[in-house]
């Protein structure tokens, strides 16, 4: 039936109807057009629409994660779908684990040769009841963080259908009505995935019909069956609209099974028709981190938008000699792409995959330690905070490292990546780091969690143990003679690994001490403002001391041996306890590369350069490390020879030039933006933002193809039809001449990262223990905005009036009452400044709900 049903051909909808039809009564924004073809808009409330020219014209098809519940910690009986634009009502269906736990099949491919997946919907006239034709590409589709619909019209019908996930329970829905038109006929053709293969397997689920629904079963002596003892699937349909209920029969012109795990659902003709799929794989009780019932999808997601927002003060006359319009018009796509970050983030940090990245399913340990702790802080999460914290110490290998990769879910703890890159160790750190200072939850000290043991999990231990066994680790592994971190089997850049084993041995990673640096610094700070226990207070110190020594020995390491001729090195190789060669710098005669980002501005936001090499290293990174599209890793690809490596592995070897091999990383280029604030350039910093934002994405990069513009794309992938016309011809990407890609959607720690970035550093508010930190960083141009954050549990807004410098503020209200502050230390400009807590919560808690901040 995929084969010989035609999809429905389907007409353009005008304006003045899609306006009916979204029905939110706002003004549309971020208007795409082609001539007079509407391609998409934002249509307000958290809604965005995209019509089927916007969906012709780009390269990886619309597409939108969907989760039930409303927790902001792991629940295993969330159920994650991916919907596709082209008739992907529910894809991938999953409940806890997004790889493992799979209910429907996931789509194979962008070019529709594969139709059969998930969940499709068929339709047919009364008057042609056989007659099916298969809904794919709609007329237009509208895509919110919790539900998207999908318009079809035809010259005699407008057919709508409507996809959700619950936030109160864990159920996903579809529902299809007629607009216009007489009733249809409807078939919902179900690919059922129970059997752990993707519904590859020939051996159908077990099947029971009851009531106004069905209930499946992985198949006996499945692997699912192993995993979920007892689990089961509901799917159920409008009471009293009884379907025939066939399988996979249904799908062949000759009425024959071929045993395939299909579900095929007909009905009569119907003005309207609904479907509900209810995962019970996880029984509740199982639910560890299991939530109270949560609010209605609206209000989940309205809460989650308005955590952070901006309000430009446009019409503001107090104000209006200040406004650049191109600037306010930055700020504004900057709030409005934030609730759909926050939305890639919560799947990135709870559901853990993407639309192109649609395996894994675990938590890679760089991963959750920078994008949800970043959303965590940014929204205000400190409890959810706390168990991120508390996971990873409990994914601790007994010697003291940390795997590659694992699963926070108890049924699927054996698998996990036990093995790591050198720089793995530096991320939990970092996080535990950002927790205390942070919360100031000094408790956090006493909590206990075991090491990953050789045989099973260890007893349990204090943090300062899992902290002290780290450190051990760290300093097992520093290069003989040395006191630089051995390279091990990579840093983040894992497509730099040598090919030759001798070489990798004897490397060091300039990013890696650096952020070995940032990592136990920050801990130390930490440890060094709490308010330890008695029991704790010495040993807490001791733990600091430590730490801040071994940060302090490697930066003098690396600026004797790594900061050459003023410029640092992206590696060294070391013999005999020296740094013998430099790579991607300017005397490397190996690697073909000569500048490397990621060192360069960790080093500036970690402070390990004085003000005159900061900004000799930007200069660096503005005159040979930036494109059109933002911060790239390295001054020029790697060299490619077909295959054979000289140098590096994957840099040299794969045939995709994207990603990390593009050397665009949206992910290194957000870091750059952290730099930029680290010294205060305010105007660089909103720039920078704004090249991560995919809303108005092709105003503002010309050579930036037509992409869908409510998730976050992981890279920024320049159009060449192979790796040797990206080497002959790389100069036009810098120019502009070459066209520009979105790489992999929404899986990434980048939406968390740009999240706090805003709160952060944009409008410098920071929870640090006992203070508030104030320390914006803000263009002329933001002379007026409002924001609104959450502080102690309780939105806030905060306003500011910006002069001419951007940062450095002057005093910190709240009403009529001005708060002491002391000065923050910067080595690169005026520091913010620090309220205490206390005095801060007590004028809020008073009645007054405005900080105003003053910044010359």
């Amino acid at each position: 039936m995929f084969s010989s049903a035609a999809d429905l051909t389907t007409l353009t909808i005008g304006d003045d109807r899609l306006q009916a039809l979204v029905g939110t009564g706002t003004p549309w924004t971020d208007v795409e057009r082609d001539g007079d073809v509407l391609l998409s808009a934002g249509t307000g409330h958290g809604g965005h629409l995209v019509t089927a020219a916007k969906q012709a014209a780009v390269l990886r098809p619309h597409g939108h994660i969907l989760r039930t519940g409303s927790a902001w910690t792991p629940d295993e009986r969330s159920v994650t779908t991916t919907t596709w634009m082209d008739g992907g009502f529910h894809t991938q269906v999953t409940q806890g684990h997004v790889a493992l736990g799979s209910v429907l099949s996931l789509r194979r491919s962008y070019l529709g040769l594969f139709r059969a997946h998930g969940m499709r919907l068929f339709v047919a006239p009364e008057a042609a009841p056989d007659d099916w034709r298969l809904l794919g590409r709609p007329s237009a589709w509208w895509v919110s963080p919790g539900a998207c619909r999908w318009w079809y019209r035809t010259d005699d019908l407008l057919v709508e259908v409507a996809s959700s996930g619950a936030t109160d329970r864990h159920e996903l829905s579809v529902e299809a009505r007629v607009l216009d038109g007489p009733p249809l006929r409807w078939r919902a053709a179900l690919h059922v995935a129970l059997g752990g293969d993707d519904g590859a397997d020939r051996a159908p689920s077990a099947l029971g019909i009851e009531g106004d629904g069905l209930t499946l079963a992985p198949p006996h002596g499945s692997d699912r069956e192993r995993t979920y003892p007892g689990g089961t699937v509901r799917v159920d349909w409008s009471p009293g609209n009884v379907p025939h209920v066939g399988r996979d029969e249904v799908l062949f012109t000759d009425g024959r099974s071929r045993d395939l795990p299909w579900v095929v659902l007909t009905t009569g003709p119907l003005p309207t028709w609904s479907l509900s799929v209810t995962p019970h794989l996880v029984d509740d009780a199982e639910g560890r981190d299991a939530p109270a019932p949560g609010p209605d999808p609206v209000s989940f997601w309205n809460d989650v938008a308005h955590r952070v927002r901006l309000a430009v003060p446009v019409d503001d006359s107090d104000a209006a000699d200040a406004v650049d319009p191109e600037a306010a018009e930055e700020l504004r796509r900057l709030d409005a792409v934030l609730p759909w970050f926050a939305h890639d983030a919560l799947v990135h940090f709870l559901s853990p995959r993407g639309l192109e990245q649609y395996t894994g399913g675990g938590w890679g340990t760089r991963d959750v330690s920078q994008g949800p702790v970043g959303v965590l802080l940014a929204v205000d999460e400190p409890e959810a905070l706390r168990d991120v914290a508390a996971r990873l110490l409990r994914a601790q290998n007994a010697r003291g490292d940390w795997p590659q990769s694992f699963d926070f879910y108890a049924r699927h703890r054996q698998w996990y990546q036990g093995d790591s890159h050198g720089d793995v160790v530096y991320w939990p750190l970092l996080a535990f780091g950002d927790h205390l200072l942070a919360t100031g939850d000094a408790t956090f000290l006493r909590y206990e969690e075991p090491f990953v043991g050789t045989g099973g999990p260890t007893a349990p231990a204090p943090l300062l143990d899992h902290l002290d066994r780290a450190l051990d680790a760290i300093e097992a592994v520093r290069i003989p003679g040395t006191r630089l971190p051995a390279y091990g089997h990579g840093d983040w850049n894992d497509s730099l690994q040598p090919a030759d084993p001798a070489l990798a041995a004897a490397l060091c990673s300039t990013w890696t001490v650096v952020l070995q640096s940032q990592a136990l610094r920050r801990l130390a700070g930490a440890l060094e403002a709490l308010d330890a226990p008695d029991d704790t207070a010495d040993r807490a110190a001791a733990v600091a001391r430590r730490a801040r020594r071994i940060a302090d020995e490697g930066v003098v390491a690396l600026r004797e041996e790594l900061l050459v001729d003023g410029v640092l090195a992206g590696y060294g190789r070391v013999a005999d306890g020296r740094v013998v060669e430099l790579l991607i710098h300017p005397v490397d005669e190996r690697t073909g590369l000569t500048y490397s980002l990621l060192p360069m501005i960790h080093a500036i936001t970690a402070e390990i350069l004085t003000p005159d090499e900061a900004r000799h290293h930007l200069a660096l990174v503005r005159e040979h490390l930036s494109g059109p599209d933002g911060a790239r890793l390295f001054d020029r690809p790697a060299a490619y020879h077909g295959g054979p490596m000289e140098v590096y592995q994957r840099a040299e070897a794969s045939t995709f030039f994207g990603r990390e091999i593009g050397i665009m990383y949206t992910h290194a280029h957000l870091r750059y933006a952290e730099a930029l604030a680290r010294v205060g350039d305010a105007d660089g910093l909103l720039a920078a933002l704004a090249k991560a934002n995919p809303l108005g994405m092709t105003e503002r990069v010309p050579s930036t193809r037509p992409r869908q513009s409510t998730t976050y794309y992981s890279s920024s992938d320049a159009v060449f039809p192979d790796r040797y016309t990206a080497a002959a011809d790389y100069a036009g990407v810098r120019d502009g001449t070459v066209p520009l890609e979105g790489g992999w959607r929404v899986y990434s720690s980048g939406p968390g990262l740009f999240l706090r970035l805003v709160v952060e550093n944009l409008l410098g508010v920071r929870r640090h223990g006992s203070v508030v930190e104030i320390d914006p960083v803000l263009p002329t141009s933001a002379d007026g905005l409002v924001a609104s954050v959450r502080l102690f549990g309780r939105p806030v807004e905060v306003r500011f009036r910006v002069g001419a410098v951007g940062s450095g503020p002057t005093s910190v209200t709240v009403g009529d009452s001005g708060l002491d502050a002391y000065r923050l230390e910067n080595p690169y400009r005026t520091g913010g400044l620090a309220v205490r807590s206390e005095d801060l919560h007590r004028l809020l808690e008073s009645g007054a709900n405005r900080i105003d901040v003053e910044v010359p």
